[in-house]
C-alpha cells in the first residue's frame, strides 16, 4: 500500500502544543466559573480515513519489435527464366514437340530459339492448320516450363555465304501474315521471351531483301505491325543498330520502357565476330563508335542478345574470342542471352578452356541477390505489413519482362499464403547496382492468428504462370540451416529465416 500524503500526518510537536493550550485555559478560569479545575489531558484528533488508492495507470502495449536478416551470396550457377544460354529447337516452331521442350528444361535451358518457317507461304495466306499447330506448340512450351525466342523467316540459308539469293515476301504479304499471327502471339505472349523481328531478308536478319523491305518506309511498317501483334508487355528485337537509331535518335528514360512506351531492342547475330561484328556496325570508325555507344545505352531499356558467328564473309576478320572480351562486352552491352551451340569452336570452347565459362553463365542476364531484410515482428489481421528489402543485381542485364513480387507467409502446418507486394518493380533493378526498396503487403482479415515464416518470391507476372514455381526467379543466395534461409523449388520462394506473429 502506498504511503499517505504528508497533509494527513499528525506530528508529536502538534500534540504537545494542544495539551499546553488546554492547561493555560484551565489556569485562567476558562469561563465564568471561579472553581479551579484539574487539568484535563486532550487526546490528539484522529487522522481522517484515507480515500481509495488511485487506480494504477495501465501499461502501454509494447511497441512492435523489428526483425532483421542478412543473407549470404552464392556463386552457384542455376537456371532462371528469360536469361542465359539458349539452344535451338529440334524443329521449327510449328512442330515443337513435348519431348523437345522437356529435354531443354531438363538440360537447364530456360530459353529455346524457335524459328517459324514461312517459306511455303511467300505467295499465300497462312493456312488455319499452321495456326493450329502454333497454338499447340506454345502450349507444349508452357507445359515444359520454358520460354521461346521467336523469329518468323521466309528462308534459312545453309551457311554464312549462301544467302545472296534468299527470297522473302512482298510487303503486303508480310503485313498480312503478321496480322494472321497476331491472335496467336497475343494469346501466348506469356511464353514468348522476346520476338525477333524476322520476316525481312536472309534468315530474317533485315539484309539482302528480295522485295526491298529494308527501305526506311517498308521496314518501319513491318516494325509497327510487329509491335501491334505481340503483347504490349513484350519487346521486339531488330538486327541492325542503325535502324533503331533512325527511329529513336534520343533514347527515352527507363520509366518509359517500364510503362510499355518503348519496346525495341537489338539482337546481334555476330557478337564478337569482327571489328564490325560482320556488318552489325559501320565500317566507318566514328559511326561505329556512335552505334556501339547507342547499343550500350539501349541495354538499359531493352533486352540484348543473339549469337556469335563464323566471320567467313569478312576479309581479315579479328574475332574477339578471349575471356577478357566476353566478360567486358557482356557487361557493356547488358547481354541477356546467347546461343549455346554456335559458333562454339571460336568462342565457347575457348571460354571453357580459359576458365571463364562459369562466370559467363552466372553473369548473363540478371542475377538478383538478397542482401538484407527487415520487418515488424507482429502485425494485426487486416493491417499492412511493411518490409524493407535490399537487393543487389550482380548480373549483366536487368529483368526485362513484367515480374511479380510477393511476400509468402507459411504457417506451422506448412500452409502458404501469397501476398502481392507493392512498392517495387524488379525490372528497375539495374545491373551492378544495389537497391533498397520498401514493400507493403496487406494481411488478409481472415488469416488465422499465429506465427508465420516469411518468404520472398518473384513469380512471373502472367496469370497463367504466376503459380508455376518453374517460372519464378531464384535469388543468388546460399541456403543456411543455421538461419533457416533456403530456396524451396516447389514453392518458388526463398525463406528469409524470419517470422511474424499475426494477431
Amino acid at each position: 500500500m502506498s504511503q499517505k500524503p504528508s497533509r494527513f500526518r499528525v506530528s508529536t510537536r502538534t500534540t504537545s502544543l494542544m495539551v499546553l493550550s488546554a492547561a493555560i485555559l484551565a489556569a485562567c478560569g476558562g469561563g465564568g466559573d471561579t472553581a479551579v479545575s484539574e487539568p484535563v489531558a486532550v487526546a490528539p484528533a484522529p487522522a481522517p480515513a484515507p480515500g481509495p488508492a488511485p487506480a494504477p495507470t495501465p501499461e502501454p502495449p509494447p511497441a512492435a519489435g523489428t526483425v532483421r536478416a542478412s543473407f549470404t551470396a552464392t556463386d552457384q550457377e542455376f537456371p532462371n527464366p528469360e536469361r542465359g544460354f539458349y539452344r535451338w529447337a529440334w524443329s521449327n516452331l510449328e512442330a515443337l514437340s513435348a519431348a523437345d521442350a522437356q529435354d531443354a528444361y531438363q538440360q537447364g535451358y530456360r530459353l529455346v530459339y524457335a524459328p517459324l518457317n514461312l517459306s511455303a507461304y511467300r505467295g499465300a495466306d497462312l493456312p488455319a492448320s499452321l495456326l493450329t499447330q502454333l497454338e499447340a506448340a506454345f502450349g507444349r512450351a508452357r507445359s515444359a516450363g520454358i520460354k521461346l525466342v521467336v523469329r518468323a523467316v521466309y528462308n534459312y540459308p545453309e551457311n554464312e555465304t549462301d544467302y545472296r539469293n534468299a527470297q522473302d515476301a512482298p510487303l503486303a504479304r508480310v503485313l498480312g501474315h503478321i496480322a494472321q499471327l497476331k491472335p496467336v502471339l497475343q494469346r501466348h505472349g506469356d511464353v514468348i521471351a522476346v520476338m525477333q523481328a524476322g520476316f525481312i531478308g536472309a534468315w530474317g536478319e533485315w539484309h539482302t531483301s528480295s522485295n526491298q523491305l529494308t527501305t526506311v518506309g517498308n521496314r518501319t511498317q513491318v516494325r509497327d505491325a510487329l509491335l501491334d501483334a505481340v503483347p504490349p508487355s513484350r519487346f521486339i528485337q531488330v538486327r541492325y543498330p542503325p535502324y533503331v537509331m533512325d527511329w529513336t535518335p534520343t533514347l527515352p528514360a527507363q520509366s518509359v520502357a517500364l510503362s510499355g512506351g518503348y519496346r525495341v531492342g537489338v539482337h546481334n547475330d555476330c557478337f564478337l565476330a569482327s571489328t564490325t561484328d560482320v556488318g552489325t556496325y559501320s565500317d566507318n570508325s566514328t559511326q561505329r563508335t556512335a552505334q556501339r555507344d547507342y547499343v550500350d545505352r539501349l541495354g538499359q531499356l531493352a533486352p540484348f542478345g543473339g549469337e556469335t558467328c563464323d566471320p567467313a564473309d569478312e576479309a581479315s576478320p579479328t574475332p574477339r574470342t578471349a575471356c577478357a572480351d566476353i566478360l567486358a562486352e557482356g557487361a557493356r552491352y547488358k547481354l541477356t542471352y546467347l546461343n549455346a551451340e554456335y559458333h562454339r569452336t571460336l568462342f565457347h570452347d575457348r571460354w571453357e578452356r580459359d576458365g571463364c565459362m562459369a562466370e559467363v553463365k552466372r553473369k548473363m542476364g540478371y542475377r538478383l541477390q538478397l542482401v538484407a531484410a527487415a520487418h515488424a515482428d507482429a502485425v494485426g489481421r487486416g493491417e499492412s505489413l511493411a518490409l524493407s528489402l535490399t537487393v543487389r543485381n550482380t548480373g549483366w542485364a536487368r529483368v526485362f519482362n513484367p515480374r511479380g513480387l510477393q511476400v509468402v507467409l507459411r504457417d506451422t502446418a506448412g500452409t502458404t499464403h501469397r501476398l502481392d507486394a507493392s512498392g517495387a518493380d524488379p525490372r528497375a533493378w539495374l545491373p551492378g547496382a544495389e537497391q533498397a526498396v520498401a514493400l507493403q503487403v496487406t494481411v488478409p482479415p481472415g488469416l488465422a492468428a499465429g506465427s508465420y515464416t516469411v518468404w520472398m518470391a518473384w513469380p512471373d507476372a502472367d496469370a497463367r504462370l504466376v503459380s508455376d514455381a518453374r517460372y519464378a526467379i531464384r535469388p543468388a543466395n546460399a541456403d543456411s540451416t543455421t538461419t533457416g534461409q533456403r530456396w524451396d523449388a516447389t514453392l518458388g520462394a526463398f525463406s528469409t529465416g524470419t517470422s511474424v506473429i499475426v494477431r
